[in-house]
């Protein structure tokens, strides 16, 4: 299946009731835009405008607002499918009734530069009548997407930047040269970063993106094609470490063993460069998908699993790492704890196999 079958249209996303400007939009009052004077803004604060400004972002970008009645035209008369020209319906969301609604949602998460932008881009929305109608329509979701997380981090006391990182997963079966249909899979990571900014009325984001704004050619996401890098090319070998985990997520059977053994290698020689890729994994959506599906936590503590049924002399290697290995955060911590407990499970069962 091809990429571009990323972006086939989908179910149109749902919309919450959250908003940047609160529910009531009758003033440009409203209590959750911040003013100028404003103290500044906690991480949970900023996390919360994303959340916020995202959903009205994505009413440009992704789906339109709810919308309820008999279509009409631009001029407000009853629509006629044998006629050219594009139904309108009346927006039916709370607090947007009129154009002027709209903007002042846009413009209380948005600087005024973006907003400008992004109300320009709103062909979708029209005033009729003196109310708000909308041309309902969804583009359709990234199906190559399985989730976002957001960071906020401070920069200076007018300033903080939101990182998004969006995960990639998506699997299909291809037809490959030995007759056979194989897993070609997309899974890694990419990231956008967003800028928070103080202006003259008050905190606004300067830049912003879509919600599903995946981009499949960062170098931290990868198509692999299974087959291809494991039998025919054995490219498998010369992987970054964050590509071999990523290919362990959907490998099986003779596709996982020397890939396993290689990651294992890697962690005796370079352990904290591999804890590294480990806790990014473990810290990842697809750790919450379940081992029915993917097994993150057997990724997680291979190495563990791995050691647990080698010889004494072997395990003496693997035991000398594991005790000097030094975790730089907390992530990295709970890792080598999850490693541990796979080597003590493992070597207590073949020790004692009854």
């Amino acid at each position: 299946m091809k990429r571009a079958l990323a972006l086939l249209s989908t179910a149109a996303l749902a919309c919450s009731l959250a908003a940047c400007g609160g529910s009531d939009l009758s003033s440009t009052s409203s209590a959750n835009v911040a003013s100028a004077g404003s103290p500044e803004p906690k991480e949970a604060d900023v996390l919360a405008a994303y959340t916020q400004a995202a959903e009205v972002y994505d009413w440009f970008n992704l789906y339109s607002l709810p919308a309820v009645g008999e279509p009409v035209t631009e001029d407000g008369q009853p629509y006629d499918d044998n006629q050219d020209g594009i139904p309108y319906q009346a927006v039916d969301y709370p607090g947007l009734n009129t154009y002027a609604d709209l903007d002042i949602r846009v413009r209380s998460c948005f600087s005024p530069e973006l907003a400008d932008e992004i109300m320009g881009e709103g062909a979708n929305y029209r005033d009729i009548g003196g109310k708000l109608y909308t041309a309902s329509g969804a583009r359709g979701s990234n199906l190559y997407l399985l989730d976002k997380t957001a960071a906020a981090e401070r920069v200076d006391e007018n300033h903080w930047t939101v990182t998004l990182t969006f995960w990639a997963d998506f699997s299909d079966q291809e037809p490959q040269a030995d007759g056979y249909d194989h897993t070609v899979a997309t899974t890694g990571y990419s990231q956008k970063v967003l800028d928070y900014e103080k202006t003259a009325n008050g905190w606004r984001f300067t830049s912003f993106c879509p919600s599903d704004a995946l981009d499949l050619d960062a170098d931290t996401v990868f198509t692999i094609n299974y087959y291809q890098d494991f039998e025919v090319t054995s490219a498998y070998l010369d992987y970054s470490d964050w590509k071999l985990v990523c290919y362990l997520i959907y490998s099986d059977g003779a596709y996982s063993e020397a890939p396993f053994d290689l990651l294992y290698q890697r962690f005796l020689e370079r352990p904290e460069d591999i804890l590294k890729v480990l806790a990014l994994l473990d810290g990842s959506p697809y750790a919450e998908k379940g081992p029915d599906y993917l097994n993150i936590d057997a990724i997680v503590a291979s190495a563990g699993y791995h050691a647990g049924g080698l010889d004494p002399a072997e395990q003496s290697d693997f035991l000398s790492v594991l005790n000097t290995c030094q975790p730089e955060t907390e992530a990295e911590q709970a890792v080598l704890d999850k490693i541990r407990a796979a080597y003590e499970k493992t070597s207590a069962l073949n020790a004692n196999p009854g």
